[in-house]
Order: structure tokens, then C-alpha cells, then sequence
């Protein structure tokens, strides 16, 4: 068995580091704290599609790919292109 390492599946999330003046930052869906720098500056993990612990657990996690897990891919997909998705946190 072969698991992935951290910096593959940041890759596969399309992760990234966001540095905000905002802490918390409640204006994003999602955002995995990675240090505070003050009490109003940190540097965050977003990315456009869900880590596995996200999805671990979810409603979505079910053991297999379902058809609600393709119709939640597509939405997701679709709306990311469309621009009204956005970036989410990573946790």
C-alpha cells in the first residue's frame, strides 16, 4: 500500500497558504489555521477541493464513489468554473 505524502495530497487539493489580517476568518467557508502571527494576522491553508480528513466522515464518506459523491463533484466543479464557488479551508 502506498499512501500519499502531505505535499501530494496538498497538490491533488489544490492547496495553498493565504496570509489574512482577518483572525479568525469567518468570511471564508473553510480555513485551517497555520500560525498566528498577532491577533489579527494568520496564515491559513485553503484549497478548492476537500482533504481527506474533511472528507473523512462526512455524509459523503460511504466506502465507495457514490452518485451523490459525482453529483456533489460536478456541482462543485461547475460552480468553481462558474466563479461562485471558492477556495475553502483544508481541515
Amino acid at each position: 500500500n502506498y499512501l500519499l505524502e502531505e505535499e501530494e495530497v496538498d497538490f491533488i487539493c489544490g492547496m495553498y497558504y493565504v496570509y489574512t489580517s482577518k483572525f479568525p476568518i469567518f468570511t471564508l467557508t473553510y480555513c485551517l489555521l497555520i500560525s498566528k502571527l498577532s491577533d489579527n494576522e494568520c496564515i491559513g491553508k485553503l484549497s478548492w477541493w476537500p482533504r481527506p480528513q474533511a472528507w473523512a466522515g462526512s455524509g459523503l464518506d460511504v466506502g465507495f464513489w457514490s452518485e451523490r459523491c459525482e453529483s456533489w463533484f460536478q456541482t462543485r466543479l461547475e460552480n468553481i468554473q462558474q466563479g461562485v464557488s471558492h477556495r475553502r479551508n483544508s481541515s
